[in-house]
């Protein structure tokens, strides 16, 4: 057991060896390419998002949002029409206003900006709209920064009103130094004021700008409007002054004093956000894809609200010229208390609509359910953060060492890529559990990456091992059987048996005469060069003309056979020809210049005899062993008797006569064997 433990080792050292290696070229290239890493995993991330989003069917039971959706019903309602004429008027806007007083709700958000639209010049609609916003504390629209510097728009040029505005909405953010991000990239010059009735109202005003496109790792970067909305931006910078996001804006119920750690925690009185490191959480999507028919939050028609109003007043005051315009129903079409206590978000759903933008779900996703997203996150604390680089790192190790030990341990190139499939899929689940259940968003691609990478780089090495000990073993083999052999072989491995086989074959002995006297009369160097010479002579016409296989080489004698591995009705035939061809190379040997004048004494016998690796468990060799290999010894030292050179038995005669001319030599009495056999010579083809 000690023995093959050692055994191991070697080869456990280079797994090891590879392990670190692989491991650390994965830790430099996640550190020298993490801004490539980075945009595969947020597209990888947005995949998560899209397709195991947390539950969005239950959403409506957890977050009190409800959308009020300026629709294609809203538009196509000839109730609506007639009462309000087309478009978001002010006017209109006000009977929503009343609508959301008399429910008592927890917020109302304009997702429009009144600065502008067809109905920019109806002063009376803006009068009527600051009226019924009278009494409200809890009613917001949206200030529309511009980066451009545009001097008639900068803060100082805004009329006192507007600036006065400002100061109401604006925050403080003790700490907002910390994250030099946001006095960077986020501060606008330029804004676009809402009409000044609605300044002087109780209308609330925050920032248009909530959200963020982010691909890369670099958040100073330049933004790339051709990707997703990716991250929630709480604030912008106007001025001197500060601005929370519309969702930031609502979530503080008037809330003025802030405070940011430099962990990323932004708290106040009455709640707290983690903003995490960098202070542009990510999104966490709950959906409403409205493509796929997934809404997420209540979503109520516009035109419902105002005509539910309009009913409800009419009940109050039928006097009302607008009572008389049209039938009215008997009920409400909602009523109030349904929104009672709810953030109720007002914006646009028309495909004809600019406040488009392109997310996970869609090219053009509207921005209201992309503000409905960031308020549920807001209101839920549960914006996604990057995990720490360190702990990315470490499952980017761990997850190649694991599969490196099941490699070491279990040796199997299938066992090892269930193991990385395992680990791959292992760790995707893992990321959506963390996404889900931890907000925290974990590498997939890279650590999955970087075990494929491990495992495919180990079995390249393997395999490259493997190839080379191949090579070698198939030109050390290549020494002991014919090319044509040899590549059967390696085609049809099944054809050769561990252990030993029973197999008719033919053998053939050859021994040169007077090598012993040869050998004591000249000195060691001057025998190897001979011998070199004739083995390469004799060992070419066995192994490449006649496909032959050559068992020993036993000082100046050689062992030969056919009929193994392949089974070869021709192996008497090839066997004696090959005889033939090597006493013509040696009658040819004599003539040359330089060469020592030699004979050589071939015998050659046919029959069964057991081949293949035989011995023990400590050690084994590869043999012939059988009375058919004894005969073919004898035969070869009868060849001084009969003062031939070549000698093959009866059994092999009766195998080739009708292809070989032979003379009968009688019966011989074998060295060690208690019968005779008859024997022949071989003289040419016929």
């Amino acid at each position: 057991m000690k023995e093959q433990t050692g055994l191991k080792k070697p080869q456990g050292a280079i797994t090891i060896i590879w392990c670190v290696f692989t491991l650390l070229v994965g830790t430099l290239l996640l550190f020298a390419s993490q801004n490539i890493f980075y945009s595969w995993e947020l597209d990888n991330l947005s995949t998560r998002q899209k397709l195991f989003s947390a539950n969005p069917q239950n959403r409506s039971q957890i977050s009190p949002i409800i959308l009020i959706t300026y629709d294609q019903k809203t538009i196509g309602s000839a109730a609506y029409n007639r009462l309000f004429g087309t478009g978001l008027s002010r006017d209109t806007a006000a009977y929503a206003v009343r609508f959301f007083k008399r429910a008592r709700t927890k917020g109302v958000i304009f997702d429009v900006s009144f600065n502008g639209g067809v109905h920019y010049q109806d002063r009376e609609g803006d009068r009527a709209l600051a009226r019924s916003l009278q009494g409200t504390r809890n009613f917001a629209s949206l200030f529309s920064f511009d980066s451009a510097e545009k001097p008639s728009l900068s803060y100082q040029a805004q009329t006192p009103l507007t600036q006065k505005t400002l100061q109401q909405n604006a925050i403080t953010v003790n700490g907002l130094a910390q994250f030099p991000i946001f006095s960077e990239r986020y501060r606008y010059g330029s804004l676009l004021p809402p009409y000044s009735d609605l300044l002087g109202s109780p209308m609330r005003f925050f920032s248009a700008n909530s959200f963020t496109y982010k691909s890369i790792l670099n958040l100073k970067s330049e933004e790339d409007t051709k990707e997703e909305a990716r991250r929630w931006l709480p604030f912008s910078i106007y001025g001197d002054k500060v601005f929370p996001s519309i969702p930031l804006g609502a979530l503080l119920q008037g809330e003025k004093n802030l405070t940011l750690t430099e962990s990323g925690l932004l708290s106040w009185a009455n709640g707290k956000i983690d903003l995490g490191q960098d202070g542009l959480p990510l999104i966490k999507w709950y959906g409403h894809d409205v493509y796929l028919n997934r809404p997420v939050y209540p979503e109520v028609s516009f035109s419902d609200v105002a005509l539910s109003e309009v009913v409800l007043e009419c009940r109050e005051k039928p006097s009302q010229p607008i009572c008389r315009v049209i039938p009215l129903p008997k009920e409400p079409l909602v009523k109030p208390e349904a929104f009672q206590d709810k953030f109720n978000l007002i914006g646009f759903t028309l495909p004809n609509k600019s406040d488009t933008h392109k997310t996970i779900y869609s090219p053009q996703y509207y921005g209201l359910y992309i503000v409905a997203n960031m308020l549920d996150n807001a209101l839920h604390n549960d914006f996604i953060h990057p995990a720490p680089f360190w702990l990315n790192l470490l499952i980017s190790l761990l997850l190649p060492g694991l599969l490196l030990l099941m490699i070491w341990r279990f040796r199997s190139v299938w066992i090892s890529l269930l193991m990385a499939l395992t680990l791959a899929l292992g760790q995707f689940l893992l990321s959506i559990y963390a996404y889900n259940h931890w907000n925290l968003w974990l590498y997939t691609v890279h650590p999955v990456l970087a075990t494929f990478v491990c495992f495919g780089g180990f079995y390249i090495y393997r395999y490259r091992k493997e190839f080379k000990k191949r090579q070698q073993m198939r030109y050390a083999f290549g020494k002991y059987v014919s090319p044509a052999v040899l590549q059967i072989i390696e085609q049809h491995p099944e054809k050769v048996t561990l252990g030993g086989e029973r197999r008719e074959m033919t053998f053939l002995f050859s021994d040169i005469r007077g090598f012993t006297t040869f050998s004591d009369k000249n000195p060691p160097e001057v025998v190897q060069t001979f011998l070199t010479q004739y083995f390469s002579t004799m060992n070419k016409i066995i192994l490449h003309s006649y496909h032959g296989s050559i068992n020993k080489l036993i000082g100046d004698a050689i062992m030969a056979y056919w009929g193994f591995p392949l089974e070869n009705e021709d192996h008497a035939f090839l066997a004696v020809s090959a005889a033939m061809a090597m006493r013509e190379a040696m009658l040819a040997w004599q003539h040359e210049e330089g060469k020592l004048p030699i004979t050589i004494g071939i015998g050659i016998n046919t029959g069964e005899a057991v081949i293949g690796n035989i011995g023990s468990e400590d050690f084994m060799d590869f043999t012939v062993i059988g009375d058919a290999v004894n005969v073919a010894s004898r035969l070869e030292g009868a060849n001084k008797e009969y003062g031939t050179s070549i000698i093959i038995s009866a059994a092999t005669y009766e195998r080739v006569k009708d292809r070989i001319h032979a003379r009968p030599l009688g019966w011989a009495e074998l060295k060690g064997k208690g019968t005779k056999i008859e024997v022949f010579e071989p003289l040419g083809f016929i």
